[in-house]
């Protein structure tokens, strides 16, 4: 590595290290090994030795001269040695990778009209090229532009090569237009431009939802007798898919296949994956089975990817066993396959299973993201409740708060949709009785409060809206239910209180015990004496939110001074 480490001269017993045989040629081999691993400071030491340079240091290590070492007329580096150094330190990605190769590039002298520089040797268009895309990976389209200039003030000539890298950095740098002149610009120079080229500059343009300019451009490649590759496709239809237009991208697919011209352009997974998730999108599940069928016969294994998309367009077709079954048989699934195959799980009703895989997300099998972890919580929790599955779903949110997390707007929002709760109170007696026709099963505001005492145990707040359809409920219930609503109510309003006394009398009690809301629900027969004794409530902590009059209207509808026709069933 070009230290003064010293190294084994004998292998094995059997292979030992000829001296004689290092020589430029043999060197450049090593430095591509360096290069290869992205150690541009081993590659840096070596060059170093090779002029006998002692005082250079790299990471910590002094270099050691090979001066008087192997062939003795072939020993100092040549251009290529430089620019394998130099692609090392340019693809390491890094900002001191980046400040290496720009000393590199700027120890190197320019191309000679005359006589050839003494000293090291001079840049050539490999250098430029190499330096050009080094600016390119961090977008300084200014500098690599200098490097442009620099090069066409030589004796050199920009390739194909250059302003394909010129291109990519003036979109790395935000500006497709000026990657669009430099194309125009390839062309003038009569250097014709590549599928690297126009694929690069159709990517920029896909990602910006200019659908239309890279449809232009591949039209454009086939006038000019460029074939678009599968890459090209590839780039479009996920353009279209991103676009949300999964039909058209279909439909472009489609088109591929049934041309001779392009069809073997299609026999990739990566377009197939595509066109099945645009299936997915639009909900036909069907179609996504048949194009899996299709590349079956065409010979292209699907990977994790195609099964992960062919679940989305299972469970979008409401065939959430067939996608639970899909999710089965993939191997080693990647959090993405693990979300989508949490929620065919949930879907189908295989909560135990559902459980299960989020309990192995907790327990250090960390492939989920936590944002993927809380969206697999919310669709456990909403399947479990639209299925009356109250048990799976309280160990659901017990164990999101044992996690650590805490529920968000859409936990609230999944709960509330699982629930079939209502935010607002009926505006009508017609619609107050429709909805007194289809109340809620049993256990649901046993679970709501259930939530409640949850989320005080962490003093946590509850959602703004979702508090309010718990009393929305209340009231549409009437009884018992519009009774401990008005409590919940109480306690709401003296939220900044540590704990509230909802009391029938006066009391003196010091300090009484903490009756939680469910105990309440479930005992108020036996306890209503103790809140006459002082006996406590649990706070009520709502979130701050715009909507805070839907949670006066939601009061006043539980408050027995000022009640609104509600229904009479009771506990």
């Amino acid at each position: 590595d070009g230290s003064e480490k010293e190294v084994k001269r004998v292998h094995d017993g059997r292979l030992s290290a000829d001296i004689a045989a290092l020589n430029t040629f043999t060197i450049s081999g090593l430095l591509r090994a360096h290069a290869v691993r992205g150690d541009y400071e081993s590659a840096l030491r070596v060059l170093a030795a090779m002029e006998g340079d002692v005082a250079m240091t790299m990471g910590g290590k002094p270099t050691r001269s090979w001066s008087g070492k192997g062939d003795p007329l072939n020993m100092l580096p040549d251009t290529r040695a430089y620019n394998i150094a130099l692609a090392a330190a340019a693809n390491r990605g890094t900002k001191d990778g980046l400040d290496a190769a720009i000393s590199i590039f700027e120890s190197m002298p320019n191309p000679s009209l005359s006589n050839p520089p003494l000293g090291k040797p001079a840049k050539n268009l490999v250098t430029f090229n190499t330096m050009i895309n080094a600016y390119a990976r961090f977008g300084h389209y200014e500098d690599a532009l200098g490097v442009f200039k620099t090069l066409k003030e030589s004796k050199l000539q920009p390739d194909r090569v250059t302003y394909t890298a010129l291109i990519k950095t003036s979109i790395k740098s935000g500006n497709i237009e000026k990657a669009l002149d430099i194309l125009d610009d390839m062309k003038w120079a009569s250097i014709k431009p590549d599928i690297v080229s126009y694929n690069t500059i159709i990517e920029a343009l896909c990602n910006a939802n200019r659908l239309f300019e890279a449809k232009d451009l591949i039209n454009e490649m086939e006038t000019a007798g460029l074939s678009p590759d599968s890459m090209t496709y590839g780039l479009l239809m996920k353009g279209l898919l991103r676009a949300n237009k999964p039909g058209p991208c279909l439909t472009f697919f489609e088109s591929a296949c049934s041309d001779a011209r392009t069809v073997a352009l299609t026999e990739n997974v990566q377009l197939y994956t595509t066109a099945i998730s645009a299936a997915a999108a639009l909900g036909d599940h069907e179609r996504a089975l048949d194009l899996v069928a299709r590349m079956n016969q065409a010979g292209v294994r699907p990977n994790k990817k195609t099964l992960t998309a062919l679940m989305g367009a299972c469970i979008s077709g409401r065939k959430y066993e067939a996608a639970a079954e899909i999710f089965s048989k993939i191997k080693n699934p990647d959090g993405h396959a693990i979300s989508v195959g949490l929620q065919a799980l949930c879907m189908s009703g295989n909560f135990d299973s559902a459980v299960e895989l989020i309990t192995d997300q907790r327990s250090g099998q960390k492939t989920l993201s936590g944002k993927q972890v809380m969206s697999g919580f919310n669709s456990l929790l909403q399947s479990a409740l639209e299925s009356g599955e109250y048990d799976i779903a309280r160990e659901a949110l017990t164990s999101l708060l044992q996690a650590g997390y805490i529920p968000s707007k859409f936990t609230f929002q999944a709960m509330a949709e699982g629930l079939n709760l209502h935010r607002d109170m009926p505006r009508t007696a017609a619609l107050l009785k429709a909805r007194q026709r289809s109340l809620p099963s049993e256990g649901t505001f046993d679970f709501l409060l259930f939530v409640l005492d949850s989320l005080e145990a962490r003093k946590l707040t509850v959602n703004t809206e979702f508090y309010s359809s718990i009393l929305v409920l209340g009231a549409e219930l009437g009884g018992l239910e519009m009774r401990i609503s008005s409590f919940l109510t109480r306690s709401r309003k003296n939220s900044n209180q540590k704990e509230v006394k909802v009391s029938l009398e006066p009391t003196d009690v010091a300090e009484s015990r903490l009756i939680l809301w469910e105990e309440l629900y479930k005992n108020y027969s036996t306890l209503k004496e103790d809140l006459s004794n002082g006996a406590q409530l649990p706070s009520i902590r709502v979130s701050a939110s715009k909507q805070f009059g839907r949670v006066l209207a939601a009061e006043n509808a539980v408050s027995y001074r000022g009640r609104v026709a509600a229904g009479s069933r009771r506990r």
